[in-house]
């Protein structure tokens, strides 16, 4: 008596299911690989979470917070305080939680005597419209454009899920360089910093105390 075969179609579809399941289980692996590297709510661990967002993260300026905290030496990380900050957030940038993976400008939301925040429009190019709002972590909009930012929030950072925690800010309300609180332009921990409220949505957001330099925040970076 002999045996049926099952027809080769059957068996090539199988094949074929099992070769293209290990090929996406590979690849989510190398994803995730290690929580040392990714962290549950880092989506760009997510192939999902990858694709999802780039069909459809809305157009805008986003913010999100850096992972560590840094005392106010911030110009430590770089040849001056303007390219230490960007340092900073770019290497930041990689684990940022937020829908939109695929921006590549990023900036410090950080006044400096060179560049005061308010003016990176003309300084950066960053665009200032309201075809560009600035949003949180998960697309919600925290102001219409980036100058209309200064005057005031529609949302608080910690309601646009950016951040919970104080943050360095070295500004004054309205965006502009604080001169007195900057901790001596990032240079030393024995001075006084600006930072920012992630529960104020009025005008003194960026200045809501200037804690000694010894203190560890976050800062802020956008990315469009």
């Amino acid at each position: 008596m002999s045996c049926k075969t099952k027809p080769f179609g059957f068996n090539h579809a199988v094949k074929f299911f099992i070769q293209i399941s290990f090929f996406f289980f590979i690849l989510s692996t190398n994803a995730c690989m290690s929580s040392k590297v990714c962290s549950d709510n880092d989506k760009n661990c997510s192939i999902q979470e990858q694709i999802y967002s780039i069909i459809s993260a809305p157009q805008g300026i986003y913010l999100y917070t850096t992972q560590t905290s840094y005392q106010g030496n911030l110009a430590a990380y770089g040849s001056t305080l303007d390219d230490s900050l960007h340092n900073i957030c770019t290497t930041n940038r990689i684990f940022a939680s937020m829908i939109n993976t695929s921006c590549s400008n990023v900036l410090p939301v950080v006044s400096t005597s060179t560049s005061p925040m308010y003016n990176f429009g003309t300084l950066y190019s960053i665009p200032d419209n309201t075809s560009y709002p600035v949003r949180g972590s998960k697309g919600g909009i925290i102001a219409n454009s980036w100058t209309n930012m200064f005057p005031s929030l529609l949302m608080t950072l910690e309601q646009a899920g950016v951040t919970s925690q104080t943050f360095w800010t070295f500004a004054n309300t309205g965006g502009t360089y604080n001169s007195a609180d900057n901790c001596i332009d990032g240079t030393i921990v024995g001075a006084a910093g600006a930072i920012g409220s992630p529960t104020d949505n009025s005008t003194n957001w960026l200045l809501s105390g200037a804690p000694g330099c010894t203190e560890s925040h976050p800062i802020i970076c956008l990315c469009y």
